[in-house]
């Protein structure tokens, strides 16, 4: 066979050819074997560089695999379950040998494993029983005497029985529910390798994907972040064959959960429309449509047969349900129950649009998992995190996350004649109104970002966002630092767009006076209305209630309205503008229970005991989740 480079736009591309056939494909998808040549000429001698161990797995799958097409043509179901589950074991473990990132210690134990399975799959299959010594090399029979070679195929065979009871209790340990394997492991981590996107967007995009629960119609885990360009490929090519993310601290009860799915949200990126031309406004994030997996974790297989099989989910296409401004789906239903219906949706015709994906359920945390899959999760691998705790926090878990959530908003539609394009941009301030910088995690894989802007909905009073972002700030910068939002209309015209201002604003604080922190569950904000520079000036607003709650509150002693203040109008006396958020908020440090906040003086004294005999409402492993490091 003969290569030949060939560039075409910027693509190198190899053509190659032979007698029977011929064919060209992208250079990126060939991978030269290094090799050592003995004897060049005629009749020269190709050795492999990899491990013999290597070359043994590539040649025992290619011999299974003719077995394998077999037992399917002979309608064998169980045989050829047996022999799938045992081929896809063997592929992981190759993949691990063949990355180079284990350990002498790793890879001599994984030898130990990979030559168990191989002689364990030869001899149900009927095959040569190949005769090893003890770290699992081939004997050679030209250096090893006859005696020595019948007493090492003896304790070959003795092994390979041994082994085929265990592969009978683990099957039965499987058909009780996987109990056992629960039992010894509670965290998860979910690894998912994104393949390709294929639809015909015409700008650019970006991809949300997160782990999502319909029967509480909320998501479970931050978002992975791809950005996507208009070409079909990443925005930033260096990425290209390389976006992976793992979905962390997932528990064993989110394992039984009755449903747990795979979504993603397809955001456009650029005009109001499509068809806009370049006098239109740009750079605009347009919701398009989502994409959602049924049964990502608790599919047919439960948990416990993937874990216990150690193999992968083959490659699927996630469905895809556009959402566009139609007479079916438009712009003002609620994005969960889009979600909803595309989840229970048994068929759509996505016209060979959609998400490809592979996945991996893998047993440990994020330490364990880069420890044990080094050649999968490495330090490019994207790390969402459960929005929640696991079941076992470790004493160096230190976390401070706080998860807001941009819900829904009403708005009145002033001298318009339509509804407004509200876009509503979040951000994170100090009590001095101070900015700060790159706090604010729209999705793993991505830095943070000082600004979040929204998704804009066209012509929608009451838009139904449900985006999620992460803020992360210093533990001690929490209790000076606010969330303010402003409201701006954004018209399609770029020349219209200039001239628009942010027309409203809300702010809530992260921290009470009490020294607790923002209580999690909704929050119904005042949109305040003023001049513009007010509203950017932190010592003016400060000062007011921030909620509907407080405001009811502060009103009621006095029995005065609060709408005069600093020259704003609270929306509650004069429009029936209303904007919702709901915030989670994951801390080992702070609490949101008044009676923690004394522990911050008492946790290292004899105080500390007392209280914690006296007052039985204070909970030792939400102390525990609070002060852990006190416990190292």
């Amino acid at each position: 066979m003969h290569f030949y480079r060939v560039i075409s736009y910027g693509v190198v591309y190899l053509f190659y050819f032979c007698i029977d056939f011929q064919g060209i494909f992208p250079e990126t998808y060939i991978h030269l074997k290094e090799a050592i040549v003995k004897d060049r000429g005629q009749h020269e001698t190709v050795i492999p560089s990899e491990l013999p161990l290597g070359q043994e797995l590539t040649s025992t799958l290619r011999e299974w695999a003719v077995i394998w097409h077999k037992l399917y043509v002979d309608n064998k179901t169980t045989q050829f379950r047996h022999v799938q589950q045992m081929t896809y074991s063997l592929i992981e473990w190759r993949s691990q040998i063949l990355s180079g990132t284990l350990p002498k210690d790793e890879l001599a134990e994984l030898k130990k494993k990979v030559t168990a399975k191989i002689d364990y799959g030869n001899r149900i299959l009927g095959l040569d029983l190949v005769v090893r010594d003890d770290n699992g090399n081939i004997l050679d029979p030209d250096e090893t005497s006859t005696i020595s070679l019948f007493k090492s195929h003896e304790t070959a065979s003795k092994r390979i029985e041994e082994r085929i009871q265990e592969e009978k209790s683990l099957q039965q340990n499987l058909d009780l529910r996987g109990q056992p394997i629960f039992n010894t492991t509670h965290t998860y981590s979910l690894y998912v390798n994104f393949k390709n996107f294929v639809c015909n967007i015409g700008e650019d995009a970006e991809l949300l994907m997160s782990l999502y629960d319909p029967d509480l119609s909320k998501f479970i885990s931050e978002n992975y972040l791809v950005r996507w360009g208009s070409n079909g490929m990443p925005k930033e090519i260096e990425k290209l064959n390389n976006l992976q993310a793992v979905f962390t601290d997932l528990s064993s009860s989110d394992l039984i959960r009755p449903k747990i799915s795979l979504v993603c949200q397809i955001v456009r990126v650029g005009h109001m429309e499509l068809k806009d031309g370049k006098k239109h406004t740009c750079g605009l994030r347009r919701p398009f449509g989502v994409a959602g997996m049924t049964n990502s974790i608790n599919g047919e297989n439960s948990m416990a047969q993937w874990i216990a099989m150690e193999t992968y989910i083959r490659q699927r296409q996630l469905i895809m349900s556009p959402l566009i401004t139609s007479h079916v789906i438009g712009e003002n239903e609620p994005l969960t129950s889009v979600f909803n219906k595309v989840i229970a949706a048994k068929e759509v015709n996505h016209k060979g649009q959609g998400l490809w994906v592979s996945l991996k359920l893998l047993p440990g945390d994020l330490a364990q998992v880069q420890k044990d899959f080094s050649h999968l999760v490495d330090r490019s691998t994207a790390v969402a995190r459960k929005m929640g705790f696991p079941e076992i926090i470790l004493p160096g878990d230190v976390r401070n996350d706080i998860y807001v959530t941009l819900i829904q908003g009403e708005f009145d539609k002033g001298k318009k004649k339509t509804p407004k394009n509200v876009e509503v941009t979040m951000s994170v301030h100090d009590e001095d109104g101070n900015l700060q910088e790159k706090a604010i995690h729209p999705g793993a894989g991505y830095e943070g970002v000082s600004e979040y802007k929204s998704v804009v909905y066209y012509q929608v009073k009451q838009p139904c966002w449900y985006e999620t972002v992460k803020v992360s700030i210093a533990i001690e910068e929490v209790s000076r630092c606010h969330l303010r939002f402003t409201f701006r209309h954004r018209s399609s015209q770029e020349s219209r767009d200039k001239s628009e201002r942010a027309f409203g604003m809300g702010f809530v604080k992260l921290m009470n006076a009490d020294g607790t922190t923002l209580q999690d569950g909704k929050h119904n904000l005042i949109v305040y209305k003023g001049d513009n520079k007010k509203m950017e000036d932190a010592k003016c607003y400060l000062t007011l209630p921030c909620t509907k709650t407080e405001i009811e509150e502060k009103e009621a002693p006095s029995g005065k309205n609060l709408h005069h203040l600093a020259n704003f109008t609270p929306t509650k006396d004069s429009t029936k503008d209303s904007f919702q958020i709901a915030t989670l908020i994951c801390s080992t440090k702070l609490t949101q229970n008044g009676r923690f906040c004394i522990l911050n003086v008492a946790i290292r004294t004899e105080l500390f005991r007392m209280l914690l005999c006296i007052n039985s409402a204070l909970h030792v492993d939400k102390v525990v989740k609070m002060k852990n490091d006190v416990y190292m």
